[in-house]
């Protein structure tokens, strides 16, 4: 059973000053909580924000505890690139469009622009500090394109000739290229802005360094949970699973269902011809599962994929997010001039960083059958930045007791037992010349 791990994170160290290090809001767990949430990256930061401010007053839980096995927000979130980027024409024209059919594919596209919408919103009505900038970006031309979704939707602009293509991009061997709406943050500032937020303002109790081993039926007539940690237990009407890559762990019937993928990404600082007045303008998906993206702050350029460099048995499964792969690292270092023209032969590399998310076709958001006040948001595919603040709002209405029609999300997302009962035969996402078996 694997567990989160301490170790240093590249977003951590920028983030030092935050008051939330080691927080932890009682000296001990409170014996009794409306709602506990495991789990304080992105996901069960949004869920509790969402909790704690949005739907009728009276359908609000009194009292939110949220555990964290680290420090706060120092998994996954803490240590993706930031790319807040609708996938508006691969992912929906694959292997999502094969098996849930148009009418979903079409859902998912416009929740993942909604996802953009919704966190440029927050980010703007809680003045929020996390180097937001809204963009377009640039993508490679994808391996299969449905033009009779995203282009004839007008969300993807073409650039179908090889000379525009290159001068627009700065990518010297592009023979075409793809333009999208996108943006782009530093996901731990946003992350512990809601956090602090939640538990200044209204009130929720953080507990950091507590990790949980088990959760279990609570000993009632009137049901509820017994979270039990390394600190003691609480007990708790609802339970909130934003435990992304270690779901299986407390949940084993996602074995199989949810897998752990090291992902690495690297910070970089840029050559002279692609910093100050010539940064770049957009962000970029490059080739499959290539990203990036040029803080604004600084210039520092964050770079994320390369995972053909090395075997897929390295990353699936792998929950070590403490060390980078070497090999990996030296394909991150050359991917940058290989792909622009006029970078030179060093590309600057600052740190690199290991990254584990969870692995599936499509994210599990709602509540678990057969489990009564237990819910889930995790799965999002290593896509997270485009996907969870929408299904954070929609898990926070269905636990106040709204509808899954009133959450506006995909039907396909719903953890439900048919999904569950579909085991680990469904569905190949390529990585490159390699395929990683995931359930859909």
């Amino acid at each position: 059973m694997d567990y989160p791990r301490p170790n240093p994170s590249f977003r951590l160290q920028l983030t030092r000053k935050s008051p939330l290090l080691g927080h932890r809001t009682t000296d001990t767990l409170p014996d009794k909580t409306d709602v506990t949430i495991i789990g304080s990256g992105l996901s069960g930061a949004a869920t509790a924000y969402f909790l704690l401010t949005a739907g009728p007053e009276d359908r609000r839980p009194r009292s939110v505890t949220l555990l964290e096995a680290r420090e706060a927000c120092d998994g996954a979130t803490a240590r993706n690139g930031g790319h807040c980027r609708p996938d508006c024409y691969r992912g929906a024209s694959d292997s999502i469009y094969a098996d849930f059919g148009q009418e979903q594919a079409l859902k998912i596209i416009q929740n993942e622009m909604d996802t953009l919408n919704l966190v440029e919103e927050i980010i703007a009505k809680e003045g929020i500090d996390c180097d937001f900038w809204r963009a377009f970006s640039y993508g490679a031309p994808p391996q299969t394109l449905s033009p009779h979704l995203t282009l004839n939707l007008g969300i993807v602009t073409p650039i179908l000739d090889p000379t525009q293509a290159r001068e627009t991009t700065r990518c010297q061997a592009a023979l075409a290229a793809y333009k999208c709406p996108a943006g782009a943050l530093f996901p731990r500032k946003l992350v512990l802005h809601l956090l602090g937020l939640c538990a200044e303002k209204y009130g929720m109790n953080l507990q950091t360094r507590t990790p949980v081993r088990r959760v279990v039926p609570r000993i009632s007539s009137a049901g509820g949970w017994r979270v039990e940690t390394d600190r003691g237990t609480v007990e708790t009407e609802t339970v909130v699973y934003a435990t992304n890559a270690y779901t299986a762990t407390l949940l084993p019937e996602f074995v199989g269902h949810i897998w752990p993928f090291k992902g690495q990404c690297a910070a970089v600082v840029p050559p002279e011809a692609y910093a100050g007045p010539n940064m770049f303008r957009e962000t970029y998906g490059l080739a499959p599962g290539d990203y990036l993206i040029q803080r604004p702050t600084d210039g520092v350029i964050i770079l994320g994929g390369r995972r053909r460099s090395v075997p897929v048995e390295r990353l699936l499964s792998n929950t070590d997010d403490a060390h980078v792969d070497p090999q990996r690292m030296e394909a991150l270092k050359k991917a940058l001039p290989r792909y622009f023209a006029g970078w030179g032969e060093d590309s600057g590399l600052a740190v690199g960083e290991g990254l584990v998310h969870a692995w599936t076709d499509i994210p599990y958001v709602g509540e678990l059958h057969d489990k009564p006040g237990a819910f889930i948001c995790a799965g999002h595919h290593g896509h997270g930045m485009a996907r969870v603040m929408t299904c954070a709002r929609g898990l926070a209405t269905l636990i106040q007791g709204g509808s899954w029609e009133s959450t506006g999300l995909p039907e396909c997302f719903r953890p439900t037992r048919e999904r569950l009962a579909r085991s680990r035969q469904v569905a190949t996402h390529n990585i490159g010349k390699q395929e990683v078996i995931a359930e859909a």
